[in-house]
């Protein structure tokens, strides 16, 4: 295939907006010999004038030989072995180009390649040339490269296109490429809702056909893609896609049920979700626990209220019902033991906002989780319109 190839003054690329530790990587695999591309979604975000998050680099050189090359190299990953070349504040991951999945009568050892019954790979090192590697990336927008030889952009998909017509359009089958790897699907719904594209036809067919398979993603992964999702300065449209596409009932079935029962729980989680995209414009860095704990927060709200009315103690009822419900989410999406105590301690400590004399607001300002706890009180009082004189006393006494 005769790719489509943008010469350095028919795009908008410069070296200056590309960070310096990833110039220093494909400078030096250049000299040594190697082809080597900023690929994905660097190159995507640099085209359409956004900042990249991080810049992702593809070479013919395999790991070994990147280990060789880079003494601050580190290998990664079983199911797809990376490099991560190490700078001060940064990683450059570094990947070798990859071939197409093997066919079931090729003789592939399974230290290089396996998949599942279902379709689902596990491992994936079969190397191969950069026009396969673009292929076996997931959508044409991500399958675009710059070339730091000559400055150029490549394109093997039809990305430049789909760039310009705003879509998200699989590479392939999309039933067959969401099987190979289901958390594809909840990458559409993110690109979409934070580029602002719409999800092809045949892709959104088929996520609506597959849907149910993100319950065979590894749950680690999925916790680190759902952090993805609602960092990402997008959060409300993010989620409104994730909607769309129904993504959300596979990723957390209670909770989403319980938010379709009722206008207003919907209106919570917007609201939440429109703070987060708040702090991420102001560059805050907001901790995990306190995603959690506001997004299911009236849920859980509701929850510990059910406890607490059939006999409970309300400090006991928050751990309970937290943490049950946390134990349920664990298995499509594995919240790690501190980020739960975290989100539990947070709901727990509501109950001390009401104590108000003495030493006690000294105490509780002074400890180790008050200002998670401070900021859900803070969005719950005035998302729901209670607690306000509570909430003017704790804003009164931070300022003292």
């Amino acid at each position: 295939m005769n790719p489509v190839i943008l010469k350095r003054p028919e795009h908008n690329i410069s070296r200056k907006n590309i960070s310096a530790a990833a110039i220093k990587v494909l400078y030096r695999l250049k000299d040594a010999g190697y082809t080597a591309y900023i690929a994905g979604g660097g190159v995507r975000d640099l085209l359409l004038e956004r900042h990249p998050k991080d810049f992702d680099i593809a070479t013919d050189a395999t790991p070994n030989e990147l280990r060789k090359i880079f003494r601050n190299c580190r290998l990664v990953g079983r199911r797809f072995r990376l490099a991560h070349i190490l700078f001060r504040g940064e990683v450059i991951e570094t990947s070798t180009f990859r071939a197409p999945a093997p066919h079931e009568d090729d003789k592939v050892s399974e230290n290089t390649f396996r998949a599942e019954k279902d379709g689902l790979v596990v491992r994936d090192n079969v190397f191969g040339s950069p026009e396969q590697d673009a292929m076996r990336r997931d959508f044409t927008i991500n399958a675009l490269f710059y070339n730091i030889a000559d400055f150029s952009v490549i394109d093997y998909a039809g990305g430049l296109e789909d760039l310009k017509k705003k879509i998200i359009r699989v590479i392939g089958d999309p039933d067959q490429r969401f099987a190979e790897d289901p958390v594809r699907m909840i990458r559409a719904a993110r690109f979409a809702g934070t580029l602002g594209f719409e999800i092809e036809q045949k892709a959104y067919e088929a996520i609506s056909r597959n849907r149910d398979k993100l319950e065979l993603a590894s749950q680690s992964r999925m916790y680190e893609e759902v952090q993805k999702l609602f960092f990402c300065g997008h959060a409300e449209q993010v989620f409104q896609c994730l909607e769309k596409t129904d993504l959300l009932h596979p990723m957390f079935h209670d909770f989403s049920h319980w938010i379709d029962e009722d206008k207003a729980r919907h209106d919570w989680v917007i609201k939440t979700l429109q703070q987060m995209d708040r702090w991420r414009t102001a560059k805050l860095d907001v901790h995990p626990a306190l995603l959690f704990a506001l997004l299911f927060g009236e849920y859980h709200e509701t929850l510990v209220k059910e406890l607490v009315d059939s006999g409970h103690s309300p400090h006991d009822a928050a751990t309970t019902a937290i943490h049950r419900h946390l134990r349920k989410v664990n298995e499509r999406v594995r919240i790690p033991k501190t980020v739960m105590h975290q989100i539990s301690d947070i709901m727990a400590h509501q109950l001390r906002f009401e104590k108000t004399k003495g030493h006690r607001p000294k105490r509780f300002m002074q400890s180790r989780g008050f200002l998670d706890a401070f900021l859900y009180f803070k969005i719950s009082s005035k998302t729901q319109n209670r607690n306000l004189e509570l909430l003017e006393f704790w804003e009164t006494r931070r300022k003292q």
